[in-house]
């Protein structure tokens, strides 16, 4: 489906999104101008994508290093504090729900197999898993010992639908992640105060 004319529908959407800069006291200076990304953005990236172009560090600098919250946020300042802490926390859920995933898949099926078994994508026309309830029980039995997926986690669903696929119980999968995720990093992400993602 296409809205708009074809000219348009060929850009980027970042050329059209932006911000009011008089709502931030910014005065444009051309080594603080953020420079537009080179392609399209994973949905599931979104959110880091906005961290970066709040926080972004000067545009020649090779490493990502979230600065300031509002470009003018003073050194030490508590939302130059704030933007670090909540990139810092984002990026630590992640890494915990990469990991744990990957080393469950390890734990269950073995370190060649594991990779294997929880990226096989199911031919055109199978549903995602053959077991609906059985994918809800691993979800929450991961959040259980894991953590929150989270919307991020989100596109681990396909790997908990093969460990359903794969005839796993819940009970190894409870064994497995318990193994896995020995600490859940502190912070709102993986917190599953708000219940359980499925």
């Amino acid at each position: 489906m296409q809205f708009g004319d074809i000219g348009i529908s060929m850009d980027n959407l970042f050329k059209y999104l932006g911000t009011n800069p008089a709502n931030d006291n910014f005065k444009f200076i051309d080594e603080n101008s953020l420079l537009p990304p080179t392609k399209a953005v994973n949905q599931r990236d979104a959110d880091l994508v906005h961290f970066w172009d709040k926080f972004r560090a000067h545009p020649t600098q090779a490493i990502f290093e979230p600065i300031v919250q509002y470009r003018k946020a003073p050194d030490g300042s508590v939302r130059k504090v704030e933007a670090q802490k909540q990139v810092m926390e984002a990026m630590s859920h992640r890494m915990h729900v990469d990991n744990s995933i990957q080393l469950i898949g390890k734990l269950l099926f073995g370190v060649e197999r594991g990779p294997e078994v929880l990226n096989t994508v199911r031919p055109t026309g199978q549903p995602l898993v053959d077991d609906w309830k059985c994918l809800k029980k691993m979800v929450r039995t991961f959040e259980t010992h894991c953590g929150s997926l989270a919307q991020y986690g989100m596109k681990h669903m396909r790997s908990l639908a093969n460990i359903c696929n794969a005839g796993i119980e819940t009970e190894k999968m409870g064994e497995a992640s318990a193994q896995a995720c020995v600490n859940i990093p502190s912070g709102h992400w993986g917190s599953v105060e708000k219940g359980f993602s499925a």
